[in-house]
């Protein structure tokens, strides 16, 4: 049976981590552990898929084409914007880490088979998002124009100690012309020190879900329907890593009537974004 939202923690082993499997209909989501000399190689066969580099330094080679590209460097995701392939179906590639490594797969269905896409750091835009204790940094990495796929999107959200991230909240569980799109959404936790902590809320507008779970480095929450702000704990930044898989490949979300306040006040315009 699929739920409609949660929390997933797990220890990071080396090699690869499945983490969200089943829980979700489209959207499913690993950890790549690598230590320096290691390769690791992936079939896509009929899904697509987004590899965030995380951290760490590696080699790619697509099969077939014998494109050869470099991943990196990117010492974390605090300090460093990220590298990221976008690779379609029926695809083998192979990684070599060059440094001890850590890469986040993401992927879903593909009807269609599209071009490889690699984002560096220089071509991922930044932007302020919010105010007072609900600012933070939002980062588009694979949108929808600047890559070509069937389902997926990639951002990342840097939050700072104390800060709320996803808000207003919204939902994204209907697609509605002009104001919702119906997708899939999971977000990968890091902090930048050990001790790091947060809260994410998951609540729907008919009450039976209401539901709140503390977030450590390599949580992960998956939401299909509902609302999910997120707080990172005093003393250190939040890294939100956000995949989502939607038919329409937009990010459009309705924010919850008793929160639209939160914009007005400030003068903020609504924008359909992940964070």
């Amino acid at each position: 049976m699929k739920r409609s939202c949660g929390r997933v923690r797990k220890q990071i082993k080396s090699g690869i981590n499945n983490i969200i499997v089943n829980e979700l209909e489209n959207l499913k989501f690993s950890v790549l552990s690598l230590k320096k000399g290691e390769t690791y190689t992936q079939n896509t066969v009929n899904r697509e898929y987004a590899l965030v580099l995380v951290e760490g330094l590696c080699s790619l080679l697509i099969k077939g084409s014998g494109i050869k590209k470099l991943i990196g460097p990117r010492k974390d995701p605090f300090n460093d914007l990220p590298f990221t392939l976008l690779i379609s179906r029926d695809e083998e590639i192979t990684l070599n880490a060059l440094q001890n490594s850590l890469i986040a797969f993401g992927s879903s269905p593909a009807e269609k088979k599209y071009d490889f896409s690699l984002i560096t750091p220089n071509e991922v835009r930044r932007t302020i998002r919010g105010a007072d204790n609900w600012e933070r940094e939002i980062r588009k990495v694979c949108w929808s124009d600047n890559t070509n796929a069937n389902y997926l999107l990639v951002a990342e959200t840097i939050i700072p100690s104390g800060n709320w991230g996803t808000i207003p909240p919204h939902r994204h569980q209907y697609n509605t012309l002009g104001e919702e799109a119906c997708y899939e959404e999971i977000y990968f936790f890091r902090f930048s020190r050990q001790e790091g902590f947060g809260l994410i809320w998951q609540f729907d507008d008919s009450g039976k879900m209401d539901q709140a779970f503390s977030l450590k480095s390599n949580d992960l929450a998956f939401m299909k329907n509902g609302y999910h702000p997120v707080v990172a704990g005093p003393g250190s930044y939040l890294y939100q890593l956000t995949m989502m898989a939607g038919e329409k490949r937009i990010s459009r979300a309705r924010i919850h009537d008793d929160y639209k306040f939160l914009l007005q006040e400030k003068g903020l315009k609504n924008q359909f974004t992940p964070d």
